[in-house]
């Protein structure tokens, strides 16, 4: 068994895993500050990870993969930390986070659509870019305006920093033959940003999560950005969503 402290999302939380993988993958994010809450995935719940990657990949019609428990163990770890942080106004939401002159932007879409390319433009075309999280980061919905989170699961790619900035827009990420960006509204945009949102089984938890989205919708700007693999794709991006 480790145990150790992580600070998320400005929280800190308590872990307790039976395999040291998840305290080796958080070791940019420890704290010594004392924990607000504490997770402990079970057995049960680690064996469960891999049944739901099993699934995913019936349903998508790929190979189903075995992975070893002190894997499984990180991700049984994040999804409970995901559903604990709900209490402090902070959810997961799929996507690639991108700072650039103090204010960030998420780009979001299926696995697939380019997401991580589409960074590497950022970071290779945009002076002073960097990624806060290239695909699970964390957005706290403040009173005051949206900030984003990195945390150490950040796909298989490992972008990420221990970092943060206000969330100043999502944007919708497409492929397309030109680079082309549209601002969109919050209703327009809305299944996408719940079906890459983290969405628990509770109901009560569930509701929750919604309930920040709707406020995330009332505080940042929303676009669709359809692009091809260009240089000038983030140079289009960058400029419709800065003003």
């Amino acid at each position: 068994m480790t145990e150790f402290t992580v600070k998320l999302a400005g929280v800190p939380i308590a872990v307790k895993a039976r395999f040291d993988d998840v305290r080796q993958l958080c070791r940019d994010y420890l704290t010594t500050q004392p924990p607000a809450f504490t997770v402990c995935p079970t057995p049960e719940e680690v064996a469960l990870e891999q049944v739901k990657s099993d699934r995913e990949a019936e349903v998508e019609g790929l190979p189903k993969r075995r992975y070893p428990e002190g894997y499984l163990e990180t991700i049984a770890v994040y999804r409970k930390i995901a559903a604990a942080l709900l209490d402090y106004d902070v959810f997961l939401m799929h996507g690639s986070a991108v700072c650039a002159d103090g204010q960030a932007y998420l780009f979001t879409a299926p696995s697939g659509t380019g997401k991580t390319t589409h960074t590497r433009l950022w970071l290779r075309e945009i002076p002073g870019a960097f990624v806060i999280n290239g695909d699970k980061p964390l957005i706290r919905v403040g009173e005051g305006g949206c900030e984003i989170f990195g945390t150490p699961w950040s796909g298989k790619e490992g972008m990420n920093t221990n970092a943060s900035a206000p969330l100043k827009a999502v944007c919708v990420l497409e492929r397309g033959q030109t680079n082309v960006i549209e601002k969109q509204s919050f209703s327009a945009v809305l299944p996408v940003v719940i079906q890459q949102s983290y969405r628990p089984r509770d109901e009560a938890a569930m509701s929750k999560t919604l309930s920040l989205i709707r406020r995330l919708g009332e505080q940042v700007r929303f676009y669709r950005l359809r692009c091809n693999m260009d240089p000038e794709a983030a140079l289009v991006a960058r400029e419709g969503m800065k003003d």
